[in-house]
């Protein structure tokens, strides 16, 4: 589907958010993540990890532990780390859409973004190799599927379903897709979002060994985007979800709307399997194609919320991608990073951006980019350090890349 199609699609039928939900290391709900991004506190702290015949000690930013005694919680009680923190963010979502019987089962749907999935499933059923009885449940358990199938049966959803895995885009890829069913009127809402529970040996010796981790004294200033001595990111684990549905729906319904999903744009680059151009050329593709989807220019964009990760060279190719982007309103547009705060949550990370942003436009107040206490002058943006401000916020861009060259842009305007 075209730019100009979607932008007719969403002209006349505008899709808004009317709940969101978080479980992060800054804590279970949407108010502790804005909490700490405002405050730029970094939540990363040291953990040993068991390496083989060793440990080792890693900077991450681990979400509280889940408790899945209520009977509520019975759906996910044997599921997967990320299945559970996906409930609880997914949870907080339909609840403040007050979306119970609000449209037939089957048109509602689910969309979930997830890099690695259930992970620690996995890892289970490699450790029950050999056991006198092999645990059943992990045949179902294991899929990737069964994230988004364990949510469609907590909240009797029977309408199109995806789980999705574009690295660390996917959130943002299953959000486009989410948006896109409603559009062509094959679901009345969506529960859209992402979960990651990467904190796990094999996960941390993958990103050590690719050289994306970054390292510093104190654990909370090991990610520091846009620093001229930023040396990589801090992984961390979590979970996002928006409700989207039709303003139309949600007006009918007399639920006040938290932001209008104003454009979005996905796309695949050919950069290699962990670096970016250095120009940032498929971000800046992405970019331009979600502000012509939204129908606005790069002068209406009033705050970024940068993909950010520390690492040094997509940094730079965000910056130059943005720079570009923004020509002489570099400067003074307010961008930032907040993945100091929640870690690099990997396919999840764009939910928890997209709630960020969200909470920006609501607030009128721009996150900083916590530990950039040295910006880089070869990153000319405007990368808003270690402060919080008031600003006039009406149209937010949220921006993702990850490896093999997904890139994906999101941007939310206030609800109108």
């Amino acid at each position: 589907m075209n730019s100009s199609i979607l932008t007719n699609l969403l002209r006349d039928n505008p899709v808004v958010v009317t709940g969101m939900g978080c479980f992060s290391a800054a804590g279970d709900s949407v108010a502790a993540l804005w909490a700490a991004a405002v405050a730029g506190r970094s939540t990363a702290v040291w953990q040993e990890f068991e390496m083989g015949s060793g440990s080792r000690r890693f900077a991450v930013c681990p979400a509280p532990v889940v408790d899945i005694s209520s009977l509520e919680r019975h759906p996910v009680r044997k599921m997967g780390r990320c299945a559970q923190m996906a409930w609880l963010a997914a949870n907080q979502a339909w609840t403040q859409a007050q979306l119970a019987d609000a449209c037939p089962p089957t048109q509602m749907g689910i969309a979930v973004g997830s890099s690695r999935g259930p992970l620690d499933k996995v890892n289970q059923s490699y450790g029950a190799l050999g056991q006198p009885q092999y645990p059943p449940s992990l045949s179902a358990n294991c899929a990737f599927g069964s994230v988004g199938g364990a949510l469609a049966q907590a909240f009797n959803l029977k309408g199109p379903g995806m789980i999705i895995s574009a690295t660390c885009a996917s959130a943002a890829f299953a959000i486009g897709f989410a948006v896109e069913q409603i559009l062509l009127g094959k679901a009345d809402a969506m529960l859209a979002g992402g979960t990651e529970a990467p904190l796990q040996p094999v996960i941390l010796a993958q990103l050590h060994s690719a050289g994306v981790l970054g390292f510093h004294e104190e654990a909370g200033q090991t990610c520091r985007p846009f620093d001229a001595t930023r040396n990589g990111l801090v992984p961390g684990e979590g979970s996002a979800f928006l409700v989207l549905e039709p303003a139309r729906a949600a007006a009918r319904r007399g639920i006040r709307p938290l932001a209008r999903l104003a454009g979005w744009a996905v796309n695949l680059v050919g950069s290699g399997r962990t670096r970016v151009n250095e120009e940032g050329s498929g971000l800046l593709q992405v970019m331009r194609q979600a502000l012509e989807t939204a129908g606005l220019c790069p002068e209406q964009i009033d705050y970024i919320n940068a993909h950010g990760s520390g690492t040094r060279m997509n940094d730079l190719a965000e910056a130059r991608a943005v720079g570009t982007l923004l020509g002489d309103r570099a400067a003074t547009v307010p961008c930032s990073s907040t993945k100091p705060v929640t870690g690099h949550c990997l396919g999840a990370t764009p939910a928890l951006e997209a709630v960020i942003g969200i909470e920006a436009l609501r607030r009128g107040m721009v996150p900083p980019t916590a530990n950039c206490h040295q910006p880089d002058p070869s990153c000319a943006i405007n990368a808003q350090p270690l402060i919080a401000r008031p600003a006039e916020v009406s149209t937010v861009m949220s921006n993702s890349l990850g490896f093999w060259g997904y890139h994906a842009s999101l941007i939310f305007s206030k609800p109108g």
